[in-house]
């Protein structure tokens, strides 16, 4: 059956020449980049793939070059849309910062691009409904693999377009942002069906298709977040002072680190008697104080200043090393002659006369290490950049931090450092542990006056739509606030300012689908995907040969 025979408009829908074709791509490609947050215009994922299918069902892309071409100008301008902030185009930037987001802009489409090239490459070897089928296999495996690995990076999973989708993105909790991604492909596919179908027999089905899995993702969503928001209505709450220090991200780590602590003191009491049950600092909050502080965990000194009321705040934790030869990311303490440390970014839980620690356990690639450096020594050394202390290592113990009065646990706290939270299967494994809240702390002020703080806040409401928990969240700059489970805010401070906000959080113990299956999802996605491209290959294998 030939293209004019199976659609009714292959004339006038399908891209006629070159300049036409590009036009469908970087349509589909602005789209995309319109439809992430903080952008109002979610709904426009819905159709954002669907010029970028036209273009592929047409003979404008059967050359593989061209195609290649094509899947570029679309991740290109869906990559430089939603994440050019990446470079921290700010005058004080460090060029590695901005040499990384160049290299991001560049390279990253071709990471991108991968679904669409595993669909392709089933089109041209089995039926093309067989393809659109797969499409959306493809794409939630794609983006589950590329959360793995040192290497990972899934800020841009097409999941996050939900946010601003009211009760559809509730479904969250069900197969997680992974789910979404799934729903998402699948309205693109029917609408694009629909659109183009001849047998105006089948017109009924695809419609019915559509109005089903609109009608159950709407109905579902306003169930569940109604119920949500009754067993947050009874739930006990705790209150948690956000402390937003505003302070320069590039001159923290050369100031007076004990100027620092005093500002977070002189915010923290203007909120005069209003003491909530514990205090939240941003990441790093304290770089390097002292040897008994940052190497042996001993923060009387910050507790002298502070007073009494429990802080959770960012610090760098250095360790001592035993054996240097056997620790590639070893570094001389100049404090200590003789000695050497390894640094992790850590958060700790300061109260009374205990000490609990998280240490980061997923590292920014190229920002905080070079991926891989510490299973294969000689790339520790390749990554020394200008600002703080470069070459982390990873933190590798999970639990949830707890929150004591009068020796009874008030709350289990799932502590969630910057990147970490766009990983939601490491966030999930705190709700799974017991944890009744999350808490994340941040430095985003690398990109202030630029869409990245509040993208990374949305991506935090995602996280507690699929654990069902409230988190509390403190940048350095912002964006602080509370997140209630099901996604909305619940006090946010004002960015870029130095203020402190209390809220009352609701602790939770409630379950999700998420909870107990999961990344099972891409999982099964990509096991679908593996059979599939080993069909493609042995069915085309088999026509060239016949051939």
């Amino acid at each position: 059956m030939t293209l004019t025979q199976s659609y009714v408009f292959p004339l006038s829908l399908m891209p006629k020449h070159r300049g036409q074709s590009y036009a469908y791509a970087c349509l589909s490609g602005i789209m995309l980049g319109c439809a992430f947050p903080p952008m109002p215009f979610g709904f426009l994922a819905f159709i954002a793939f669907i010029p970028l299918f036209l273009l592929l069902e047409s003979e404008s892309s059967k050359q593989r070059a061209s195609l290649i071409r094509y899947l570029y100008c679309t991740f290109f301008l869906y990559q430089g849309i939603a994440n050019w902030w990446v470079g921290s185009w700010q005058k004080e930037s460090d060029p590695f910062l901005i040499i990384a987001g160049l290299a991001l802009q560049l390279g990253h489409p071709f990471f991108l691009m991968l679904p669409f090239i595993a669909f392709y490459y089933v089109k041209q070897r089995m039926a093309s409904s067989i393809a659109f089928v797969m499409l959306p296999c493809f794409y939630v495996a794609y983006e589950w693999l590329h959360s793995l690995t040192d290497a990972s990076y899934p800020w841009l999973s097409l999941g996050y377009m939900a946010n601003s989708m009211g009760p559809i993105q509730q479904c969250g909790d069900i197969f997680g942002v992974w789910g979404l991604t799934f729903l998402i492909i699948i309205v693109n596919v029917l609408l694009f069906k629909l659109i183009l179908i001849k047998d105006k027999r089948k017109v009924l089905g695809y419609v019915f298709a559509l109005i089903f899995i609109f009608s159950s993702t709407v109905i579902y969503g306003v169930y569940r977040s109604d119920e949500v928001r009754g067993i947050v209505t009874t739930s006990p709450h705790i209150t948690v002072g956000i402390v937003q220090p505003n302070i320069n991200p590039w001159n923290k780590w050369e100031g007076e680190v004990q100027d620092q602590i005093y500002v977070h003191k002189s915010i923290m009491a203007t909120k005069g008697k209003n003491t909530p049950d514990f205090w939240l600092w941003s990441e790093t909050a304290i770089p390097f104080v002292n040897v008994p502080l940052n190497v042996f965990k001993d923060f009387s000194s910050l507790q002298s200043i502070i007073g009494t009321t429990p802080v959770l705040t960012g610090f760098a934790n250095l360790e001592l090393v035993k054996d240097p030869f056997k620790e590639p990311l070893a570094k001389p303490f100049r404090l200590i002659p003789g000695e050497y440390y390894v640094a992790y970014n850590a958060a700790a839980l300061v109260q009374d006369s205990s000490v609990s620690i998280h240490r980061k356990m997923k590292l920014t690639p190229f920002g905080e290490g070079f991926p891989f450096s510490q299973d294969i020594p000689w790339l520790g050394s390749i990554l020394q950049w200008g600002v703080g202390i470069s070459g982390w290592k990873k933190g590798t113990n999970q639990q949830p931090l707890k929150l004591m009065k009068s020796n009874a646990v008030v709350a289990s706290i799932g502590t969630v450092i910057c990147i970490e939270s766009i990983y939601p299967d490491f966030v999930r494994n705190y709700a799974v542990s017991g944890a009744t809240m999350l808490t994340v702390i941040t430095n985003d002020a690398w990109f202030d006056n630029t869409p990245g703080p509040m993208q990374h806040f949305a991506i935090s409401q995602m996280r507690a739509i699929e654990n069902r928990r409230s988190v509390a969240r403190c940048g350095n700059t912002g964006v602080s606030g509370i997140i209630y489970p099901d996604g909305s805010i619940a006090i946010m401070a004002k960015p870029q300012t130095k203020t402190a906000i209390i809220g009352a959080v609701p602790l939770t113990t409630m379950e999700t689908v998420y909870m107990h299956i999961g990344d099972i999802l891409p999982k099964i996605c990509g096991i679908a995907s593996c059979i599939m491209l080993f069909i493609a290959g042995y069915t085309g294998g088999i026509q060239r040969r016949m051939q």
